[in-house]
């Protein structure tokens, strides 16, 4: 039989490494969405190439 303590040290583990990969996940979708704020800022300032 598994000890107890071991089977609750990996529960703990596995819920540990979800909330950090959902943390992480949620900090990379907001940098994301700041680059593409900055980088549509920065398309829109150009002026109009003469062609």
């Amino acid at each position: 039989m598994a000890n107890p303590v071991a089977i609750g040290l990996g529960v703990v583990a596995v819920i540990g490494i979800v909330l950090s990969l959902r943390a992480s996940i949620r900090v990379l979708r907001r940098a994301g969405l700041r680059i593409d704020a900055i980088l549509s800022d920065e398309l829109d300032d150009q002026p109009p190439r003469p062609r």
